[in-house]
C-alpha cells in the first residue's frame, strides 16, 4: 500500500530536522582540540588551550602529576597516587569530559570554547 504524498513528505523533513539536529550537538560537544584543558589542584583552577601541544607539572598534596596535552587530547602521564589509576585513563577531548586523580585532588575537565569566559582563580596560556 503507498502512502499519501504528503505524509512521505513529512516523514523526511522530521528525519532530516532529526540529522541536522544530531549533528549540530555532536558538533558542540565533540569538538576535539577546541576549548580549553581546566585543572584544579588544591592550589588553585588553571586552564590551558588543547590548541597548543605541553607537558605540566602541578603539585598535589601527594605530590607531582605530570599532565600531557596532545593532539587536542589531554591525559595524566604520571601522578604520586599510590593506585595510578588516573594514568590508566584514556585521554579526554570533548566537552565535560572528565579525568581525576583523587588521592592526589587533581581534576582534569575539558571546557568548550563557549564556555571561555567562565569565571577561575588563575589563567595561564
Amino acid at each position: 500500500m503507498k502512502r499519501p504524498p504528503v505524509t512521505l513528505l513529512t516523514d523526511i523533513v522530521i528525519l532530516g530536522l532529526a540529522i541536522a539536529a544530531i549533528l549540530w550537538i555532536s558538533g558542540n560537544t565533540l569538538s576535539s582540540g577546541s576549548g580549553y584543558l581546566q585543572v584544579q589542584t588544591h592550589d588553585g583552577t588553571y586552564r590551558y588551550a588543547l590548541a597548543t601541544d605541553r607537558e605540566i607539572h602541578v603539585q598535589g598534596p601527594l605530590g607531582d602529576t605530570h599532565i600531557i596535552i596532545e593532539d587536542g587530547r589531554a591525559h595524566i602521564h604520571d601522578s604520586a597516587c599510590p593506585t595510578k589509576s588516573c594514568t590508566q585513563q584514556r585521554p579526554i577531548f570533548s566537552a565535560r569530559s572528565w579525568i581525576a586523580c583523587l588521592p592526589n585532588q587533581i581534576l582534569l575537565t575539558i571546557v568548550g570554547e563557549s564556555e571561555g569566559d567562565m569565571e577561575v582563580d588563575d589563567v595561564t596560556n
